[in-house]
């Protein structure tokens, strides 16, 4: 199938706006103070991101001579989620590092609480609290963005595909 554009294109512009998208929203939540995990905001930016993928695919298809097969809605979706993934990590690892870094202190602070709370013995404690230092660094913050932009970007990718290819194999 001889291609009118390329994927790097659409995955360079969508990854962008989705990148920038990521950088807003948690800007803004930093801006209203918003801490806790609020499901109509998760519902909202989980509606959102999956709108830009498949918008992003939906145009390449569109691009293409209306056709597009499997392999070209993963590389495009995947395109998309590792520009957007990378963009929305070097923003995360800012954020946490330097403009929010009490974020950490207080996930650290809870995990304290609640362990304490639960009478957890000291060896236990101080075991999970290693853990909970790494994984409330600013660094793990943007990893963990990345590898989940990757995850959730492959899944979308692949259900998008499978739902619109149309390539001319198969065509009976």
């Amino acid at each position: 199938m001889e291609n009118s554009t390329s994927v790097k294109s659409v995955a360079t512009t969508f990854g962008v706006i989705l990148g920038l998208y990521s950088i807003l929203v948690l800007v803004l939540l930093y801006v209203f103070n918003v801490t806790e995990t609020n499901w109509v905001i998760s519902i909202i930016n989980a509606a959102v991101t999956i709108i830009i993928f498949v918008y992003g695919i939906i145009t390449f298809k569109k691009k293409n001579g209306n056709l597009i097969s499997l392999k070209e809605a993963l590389k495009t979706g995947m395109g998309i989620a590792v520009l957007s993934g990378v963009i929305a990590a070097i923003y995360t690892y800012i954020h946490y590092a330097f403009i929010y870094p009490e974020f950490s202190e207080i996930i650290y602070d809870q995990a304290v609480a609640q362990m304490a709370e639960q009478k957890m013995p000291a060896e236990q404690m101080e075991q999970a609290l290693s853990i909970t230092e790494y994984t409330t660094s600013a660094w793990f913050f943007s990893l963990m963005g990345l590898i989940g932009s990757l995850f959730f970007g492959f899944i979308i990718s692949l259900l998008t595909g499978l739902i619109i290819r149309n390539d001319q194999k198969q065509a009976y």
